[in-house]
């Protein structure tokens, strides 16, 4: 039996998208987390941010940072130091991979290394493809239900939208899925207009929608808002186990994530894009727990 959080979820704000303001941040929430949960849960919540980790960490080793995407110090030195080990161990495999960086997955350090290997550096999307394959499919394999159906799903979705805008901008995209199976195979082989995914695909019309509009900042919204009801029908049923703080620290993410760009617009856009997808959008039945628990 999992274990239960009684005391631990019960003492947590309450997170809505109207909030103006974090009650609690990313960081608090871990600092409490790390000393209520097992060591084994914790880690499971620091396995969320393995693919923003990843942005990080090649934003860093092909110093690809923008003003619009910018990397706090902390991160920047903990990468940098990582980058430096990962140059150094391509110089003397012998080297091994420091304590900090051991909970990594096995596939990045190895990934790293063939970076620093390289006569030159591999052009930067073919890099993230590698990185990104090998944190969803660990991921997938840890045995945690929430976390392997939450890095389907987006795994899904940055699918869907590498397929939509590759196309519409003429470019190559199939190499640059990640993962395989059906959705794959349609996304890469498929010349229809809607991929042969049809209308059955509820994500699909969903994101076409969002990608359809003119504003960016409505797009990246809009696909957040997707991630926010995803988290609130994947839990609908769970009440203090580890998944539902696993979801709750997820929207936490969501929200300072916005707020912190812009407070007063980015609620504007929030509200204004749920509005417009609050009653167009449901979950495939594999990603719909409430739909499950019928049958």
């Amino acid at each position: 039996m999992r274990n239960q959080y009684y005391y631990f979820v019960s003492g947590l704000p309450a997170l809505s998208i109207d909030d103006a303001k974090l009650a609690i941040t990313p960081q608090q929430f871990l600092t409490q987390a790390r000393e209520q949960l097992t060591a084994g849960d914790f880690r499971l919540l620091l396995l969320l941010c393995l693919p923003s980790d990843v942005d990080d960490l090649l934003r860093v080793i092909y110093k690809n940072e923008s003003a619009n995407r910018p990397i706090d110090e902390c991160s920047r030195w903990f990468w940098q130091t990582y980058a430096d080990e990962a140059k150094a161990r391509a110089g003397d495999p012998g080297i091994r991979v420091s304590k900090d960086y051991q909970a990594y997955p096995d596939a990045w350090h190895k990934i790293c290394l063939e970076i620093f290997q390289a006569e030159e550096l591999p052009p930067f999307l073919e890099s993230q493809h590698k990185l990104l394959e090998a944190t969803y499919e660990y991921c997938s394999n840890l045995g945690n239900k929430f976390l392997s159906s939450w890095f389907a799903f987006n795994r899904d979705l940055q699918n869907i939208l590498i397929a939509i805008n590759g196309r519409q901008h003429n470019i190559p995209f199939a190499r640059y899925l990640v993962g395989s199976g059906e959705i794959v195979d349609k996304l890469a082989q498929s010349h229809a207009a809607d991929f042969g995914l049809g209308k059955e695909s509820e994500l699909f019309e969903s994101l076409l929608r969002i990608w359809e509009q003119n504003n960016i900042l409505y797009r990246e919204r809009g696909y957040d808002i997707l991630r926010w009801k995803w988290i609130d029908s994947q839990n609908f049923f769970n009440y203090f186990n580890i998944d539902r703080i696993l979801g709750y620290y997820a929207q936490l993410r969501i929200l300072n994530r916005w707020q912190s760009m812009d407070p007063v617009l980015g609620k504007e856009v929030f509200h204004d894009s749920m509005d417009s997808l609050s009653n167009s959008f449901s979950f495939p039945p594999q990603f719909n727990v409430k739909s499950i628990s019928k049958k």
